[in-house]
């Protein structure tokens, strides 16, 4: 976002005002000021727009009675605010990361350097049902990045309309879109069923592309007697519990055929954690003569490491040369952003803020894919400030050890799913060029 000239940060970064209990709002005297949303404290507004914003504000809480809201069924652990020990936010000392980059070399050298984890093809598919939508745009990086993704689920047999795609992390729906339109194009307009999509996302997005999905099998002439199935489940992934959905879509079909197929394009740090979890208890309740659809397979662009949670991650395969904490594991996963923050065009020959870790503000371009921008090989350690970074270690390097943490966490990621009877691949689904969180994890089930 950026800011007015008279206002030193942007509206999301302005501070907020206490709500005033006592008077008016037109009166209080910080009236200019942003206040927190009494709905959904995640945003703020003018505190004189305040009223008219309670009235249309997409937040509104409402109690959630839902059979499918379960709360806290995909976390694997406590949330670290229930440790005592741990401060919130806390400054990331020089010795802490002495500490956690000896970690990361020590288990990359012995248990990622040289194995399949580290031996990720690229792998960037075009969709010719995608073709025309690639003409019509200027700027093609997300329609290249879907149709590569789409593409991808095509080449291992999961782009079947007979399936429901439940797509993690929605927003307005884009993928599950292009998705349908690929459908149709693959059975020449006429699928053998109608084609069926659950949307998960926990904010309530605007120009949602819900009834788009439907329109286009009008548009694009689709002989199928129905028109597709999308239900839209609004909730935070960790409450979700699929096996009680209840639009019955991941119900087995009459004829038996079908599967569930879990989807997302850059889903975000703990919410990529969380969807596995929430599929394999999917799938850890199934019996013989469950009238639930199987899963058949699960596509994940994977984004934001440095979101990664304690609470949701699965730690078990970290631990083998350190304790990991969640003040060490916070420490951790931000280091891996290191692997794409840049810096402003002015200051790339110098290295970059002391805020490389926390902040997205100061990279030279940012989108729902991460930093894109320029970087810059100098082992120059200042920052643009003229001072140097509290690790103490030069920007290329750091870019070299952020990107060994990207693979250590996505290392325990898949081993998580191997061990769970998943045939698990990382492949790189278009160029750095495109976009520098170009990895998607693909991974089916291993039929006995």
């Amino acid at each position: 976002m950026t800011r007015r000239a008279t206002e030193q940060y942007c509206a999301q970064h302005l501070g907020t005002a206490e709500l005033p209990d006592d008077q008016p709002y037109s009166k209080h005297k910080h009236n200019l000021a942003r206040v927190s949303c009494p709905l959904d404290p995640g945003h703020s507004i003018w505190l004189r727009d305040l009223q008219r914003h309670l009235k249309r504000c997409q937040a509104t809480k409402e109690v959630v009675s839902s059979a499918w809201f379960v709360p806290n069924i995909n976390l694997l652990r406590p949330e670290p605010d229930k440790f005592p020990s741990v401060t919130p936010d806390a400054p990331i000392t020089f010795e802490e990361y002495q500490k956690w980059v000896a970690f990361v070399e020590q288990f990359y050298g012995k248990e990622i350097q040289g194995t399949k984890y580290t031996d990720i093809p690229l792998r960037e598919l075009k969709h010719e049902g995608l073709e025309r939508r690639l003409g019509e745009l200027s700027n093609k990086k997300h329609a290249i990045q879907q149709g590569s993704l789409i593409a991808t689920l095509g080449n291992v047999g999961l782009l079947l309309s007979e399936n429901c795609f439940v797509e993690f992390g929605a927003g307005r729906g884009e993928l599950s879109r292009y998705l349908h339109q690929a459908l149709l194009h693959r059975y020449n307009n006429a699928p053998t069923h109608a084609p069926s999509f659950l949307l998960i996302d926990r904010s309530g997005m605007r120009m949602k592309l819900d009834s788009k999905i439907i329109k286009d099998a009008e548009d694009l002439g689709s002989k199928y007697p129905t028109p597709p199935i999308v239900h839209r489940i609004k909730t935070d992934i960790k409450d979700l519990d699929l096996r009680r959905e209840d639009d019955k879509q991941l119900q087995k079909r009459s004829d038996g055929k079908g599967g569930v197929v879990a989807i997302s394009k850059h889903l975000c740090g703990a919410a990529t954690d969380l969807t596995i979890q929430c599929v394999m208890n999917y799938i850890g309740s199934k019996k013989d003569g469950d009238e639930m659809m199987d899963l058949a397979g699960i596509m994940i662009a994977l984004c934001c490491r440095h979101r990664c949670s304690y609470s949701s991650y699965p730690l078990q395969y970290l631990t083998k040369y350190a304790k990991i904490d969640p003040r060490g594991f916070e420490i951790l996963s931000k280091m891996s952003s290191w692997a794409v923050c840049g810096r402003r065009p002015q200051h790339r020959n110098a290295s970059d803020s002391g805020n490389t870790v926390e902040t997205k503000s100061e990279r030279t371009q940012v989108d729902d894919d991460g930093y894109d921008g320029e970087h810059d090989d100098s082992d120059n350690e200042c920052d643009q400030d003229g001072q140097t970074h509290i690790s103490r270690i030069p920007i290329a390097r750091r870019e070299e050890i952020g990107i060994k943490v990207r693979s250590i966490l996505d290392y325990g990621r898949v081993r998580n799913l191997e061990d769970q009877g998943f045939q698990v691949k990382l492949i790189r689904y278009v160029d750095k060029a495109i976009s520098s969180e170009n990895v998607c994890l693909l991974a089916i089930p291993i039929r006995k």
